[in-house]
């Protein structure tokens, strides 16, 4: 059986078309995000949420805060997964961020939500909250233009069919 995470024929209208587990198996298919630690936490049909625990000895700017680009890791790879909820395997077509507060913090995580779902694109909104001693502040809020992979798909979703 070939696996491929461009459709889910398991997927009934309700169910997300990519599972809590096949994103954590995307995560150890990518060395930097492996690298990040981020976690997936939540999964529904076109909701996620994300967690990354801040390492202040290699996640940091000359500031002490979350380095932005992180922020930006945090927010991109939370809109693609909510996206691939909807549609399965995803990249990101447009992207922006809007920073609202430093990213201080013992943790961070995101809520992502898609907007609007076609068959050709998906628009989703991303939250990016700082955390600490479990007081949350949103210090960062994207948008993004999310589109089907196509050809070259990761291949973690088990389709039907017979094994080889």
């Amino acid at each position: 059986m070939e696996p491929s995470m461009t459709s889910s024929p398991h997927a009934s209208p309700g169910e997300p078309a990519v599972t809590l587990d096949q994103f954590r198996q995307v995560i150890e298919m990518q060395p930097f995000t492996r690298w990040t630690g981020l976690e997936v936490v939540s999964v529904e049909r076109g909701r996620v949420e994300t967690r990354l625990r801040l390492r202040h000895e290699d996640m940091t700017q000359h500031h002490g805060f979350l380095h932005g680009g992180l922020v930006g890791f945090l927010a991109d790879n939370a809109a693609a997964y909510a996206a691939a909820t909807e549609i399965g395997d995803v990249v990101t077509a447009q992207f922006s961020l809007n920073f609202l507060a430093p990213g201080i913090g013992d943790s961070f995580y995101t809520r992502a939500e898609v907007v609007k779902a076609g068959r050709r694109q998906v628009t989703v909104r991303v939250d990016v909250f700082a955390e600490t001693g479990g007081e949350a502040k949103l210090i960062a809020v994207a948008t993004a233009i999310i589109l089907p992979a196509g050809r070259g798909a990761i291949d973690i979703v088990p389709q039907e069919g017979p094994s080889s």
